[in-house]
């Protein structure tokens, strides 16, 4: 007898996640779905990474509990680049049976005023 598992999908569409002003409060989420729980984590170091904040990583927090419908949380401080900046990163869902797919995602992050005009 063979038994089949059905991969994780993510229910969240791949691309922008949004977009945020430097140096607010970050509140986002993603969402994967399996017929066993589902994990999300991120695979590239842009988003939860502190290495290079605010030039290359985000440094904020990826949490959420495993379940069969996950919903994971992206929350922090936005950095604050001298320009706007969109970040990319991938993260994977992987079930029980240690089945993955990832998919690729950004979040931009605005700086106040840019190209404006100086009167005077």
């Amino acid at each position: 007898i063979i038994t089949a598992s059905t991969a994780p999908s993510f229910s969240t569409g791949a691309g922008s996640l949004g977009t945020v002003a430097a140096g607010s409060s970050v509140s986002l989420s993603v969402a994967a779905s399996s017929d066993s729980n589902v994990t999300i984590a991120e695979t590239t170091s842009v988003l939860t990474s502190n290495a290079n904040t605010p030039a290359a990583t985000m440094n904020l927090t990826l949490s959420g509990t495993p379940a069969a419908s996950a919903t994971y949380n992206i929350t922090g401080t936005a950095p604050s680049p001298t320009e706007s900046k969109t970040y990319n990163f991938t993260l994977s869902a992987t079930d029980v049976e240690s089945q993955v797919v990832t998919r690729d995602f950004s979040i931009t992050v605005s700086v106040g005023i840019e190209n404006g005009v100086q009167l005077n």
